[in-house]
């Protein structure tokens, strides 16, 4: 299963953050294989609560992308899982300002996804509710693809954010691909 986080074990990081805050309503935005809403989902199903909602351009994603019905196939007994193919930027849409106590973006992020997704999804997230954006660190910002279409490096977006820095706490995990987690205030 192809997945940046796969190297060094996000899956386990992703489990702790479930466990430790117990969302009910999640989103992911970006899926390709599955790596991350598998363990995302399977946390879920373990404490026996939430839902996760996980989008993505599957076919329809010009570069690396992965199937929609054999990542849906992989995942169909997870009764509290519902993968759709959708644009993430239109995703926002579907969902009530308060509602979403859970988001996980791993969209090819960029400085302009993490700006584009506070400013649609702020609004969406409750009190305490939690952000991941996979990436965040000097090394991610530094890849290849990155560096070749002069891409807004993702860490400077999150320190210098008006709405990252007015209503959330954050960290970031350093081992790469790094992933930033955002807390909102309460």
């Amino acid at each position: 299963m192809r997945s940046s986080y796969r190297e060094n074990n996000y899956g386990e990081v992703f489990r702790a953050i479930i466990d430790a805050f117990k969302p009910r309503a999640c989103v992911e935005l970006g899926v390709l294989d599955g790596y991350s809403t598998g363990y995302i989902a399977g946390k879920l199903k373990e404490i026996g609560d939430g839902v996760l909602h996980a989008y993505d351009l599957f076919e329809g994603y010009q570069y690396k992308n992965s199937n929609f019905k054999e990542v849906s196939d992989r995942y169909a007994e997870y009764q509290n899982l519902r993968i759709s193919q959708m644009d993430a930027f239109e995703v926002a849409k579907l969902y009530a300002p308060g509602s979403v106590d859970f988001l996980h973006v791993d969209l090819s992020n960029t400085g302009d996804t993490v700006r584009k997704i506070m400013e649609q999804w702020d609004e969406k997230m409750v009190q305490g509710g939690v952000v991941l954006f996979e990436g965040g660190t000097t090394e991610r910002d530094n890849i290849d693809w990155m560096i070749k279409y002069g891409c807004a490096p993702i860490k400077k977006e999150i320190e210098t954010n008006p709405i990252i820095q007015s209503r959330y706490v954050y960290g970031t995990y350093l081992k790469f691909p790094g992933l930033t987690m955002l807390l909102k205030k309460r």
